[in-house]
């Protein structure tokens, strides 16, 4: 999987599926296989982080997945450049990745949302509602980003203006193009055309739209994505300008990649990302919450003022890989101060992520902060232990590909937003955990699969 598609995906995960903790057979994901981690996928994140979908249990050792339908981000190239740093082909071998948005990696290689634990304790995470909250309205909002009937975006931005974009942005960051192209390129939609001629309207959009434009600089190259979002990916010449991340703020969805080269294995290429002080390691794989913790305190100390948070909040979710090792998914920083209200949104919506490598280095940072200014109203919410009436009754939405058990299995229950790029609205739901009996491994490790009921009252 290039770096630019796994950006591509994390965009296209819906934030409440990113356990906060919101992918092959229930009885196996591979252990070894051959695959591009950090490529700079680095990557994580691309603009393409909105965030999600129906996906896979078993969490592949990658990242924390998180981005929006045409928000894909280039986030590194896959061989060192003289010059200049090039995206990765588009076209390269997939590596066995998911195909599309909803198979990001974000846990379990199930094909269904789905988290996997000895116990429920293990999948915990930093959201502020707990059960005992009075809340009795929480607000709704319209996704300012319409579609059409295909679920394709509109009003999105043209060739001219990406490629504008990227050039503003290089010259803030005293940055030299040396090159510069959209994709697909004038040329190739011309090619484009000419095949599809005779086809309908929606078809021709669909295949003919640029999705990005790449400007290519000495030493670092800016990806503009159609949907506006943007990332910048840093080689070791331009590290330095990751103190000048604040320059980006003015986008409200934006990544700082690093491509600091690559370590090959038997099976595997890994990104090194940008390495870190004595004491700090950052990986997916078996790192302890502590260890998040501390690295994650340190990145958002080092890097992050910009952001202006005064109390934050550190959101950090790991499940288990089929083998039982500790998969680190969410590694994200919020603003967890104001009323109950206004942190359970932040929680949801405008957070800050850190990318790793499995190498020990940042991957990069990618910041979210969604657009809320199309509030319907504040509506009553009803109570989890009347979600929890309805769940039994079979009212709820899921990907699990079994019926839900019984209220026996109810291992924990949430408050959250769905926030997935093709919502049409953002509004709350009550997420159930739910110990599926018949998806226990040999090895005591439990499968729960994610239920979902609106918390709005009907």
């Amino acid at each position: 999987m290039t770096a630019e598609k796994l950006l591509y995906y994390i965009g296209e995960i819906d934030d409440s599926f990113i356990m906060q903790a919101d992918i092959s057979s229930s009885n196996g994901r591979t252990e070894k296989r051959f695959r591009l981690r950090w490529i700079p996928v680095i990557a994580a994140a691309a603009v393409c982080l909105a965030l999600v979908i129906p996906f896979v249990l078993n969490r592949s050792p990658r990242q924390e997945n998180i981005i929006s339908d045409n928000s894909a981000a280039a986030a590194g190239p896959q061989q060192p450049q003289m010059s200049g740093a090039k995206p990765a082909d588009e076209n390269e071998d997939e590596g066995g990745s998911q195909s599309s948005a909803e198979d990001a990696d974000y846990g379990a290689a199930f094909g269904f949302e789905g988290y996997l634990a000895y116990d429920i304790s293990q999948l915990s995470n930093a959201n502020p509602w707990k059960s005992d909250n009075d809340l009795a309205t929480l607000p709704v909002f319209r996704n300012t980003v319409e579609r059409d009937s295909a679920g394709q975006p509109l009003n999105l931005l043209s060739s001219e203006e990406m490629l504008q974009t990227a050039r503003q942005t290089a010259d803030l960051f005293g940055l030299v193009v040396i090159a510069e192209y959209t994709t697909p390129t004038a040329e190739e939609i011309e090619r484009i055309l000419e095949k599809l001629q005779g086809e309908d309207e929606q078809t021709i959009k669909m295949n003919t739209i640029a999705d990005k434009a790449v400007a290519e600089c000495v030493g670092a190259y800016i990806t503009v994505n159609n949907d506006g979002s943007i990332v910048m990916t840093l080689t070791p010449e331009t590290t330095d300008l990751i103190n000048e991340i604040e320059k980006l703020n003015a986008f409200d969805d934006f990544a700082v990649m690093f491509d600091f080269g690559y370590e090959l294995t038997e099976y595997e290429m890994y990104s090194i990302g940008l390495p870190l002080p004595d004491g700090y390691e950052f990986s997916y794989l078996n790192t302890s919450y502590e260890q998040a913790m501390k690295v994650t305190e340190y990145l958002f100390s080092q890097y992050c003022a910009f952001a202006g948070i005064t109390e934050p909040g550190y959101n950090l979710f790991a499940d288990y890989t089929f083998s039982g090792d500790i998969c680190r998914l969410h590694t994200a920083v919020f603003e967890n101060s104001g009323s109950l209200t206004e942190r359970i949104l932040n929680y949801n919506f405008n957070n800050i992520y850190f990318l790793a490598t499995d190498k020990g280095g940042l991957a990069g940072i990618r910041f979210i902060r969604t657009d809320l200014s199309q509030k319907t109203g504040d509506y009553p919410i009803i109570t989890v232990e009347k979600a929890r009436e309805l769940l039994s009754d079979n009212r709820y939405d899921t990907t699990v590909p079994e019926g839900f058990p019984g209220q026996e299995y109810i291992a924990n229950a949430e408050l959250i937003y769905k926030t997935g790029a093709l919502e049409k609205e953002f509004k709350p739901y009550y997420r159930f955990l739910v110990e599926m009996p018949g998806m226990e491994r040999e090895n005591g490790l439990k499968t729960f699969g994610a239920f979902y009921v609106p918390a709005v009252d009907e």
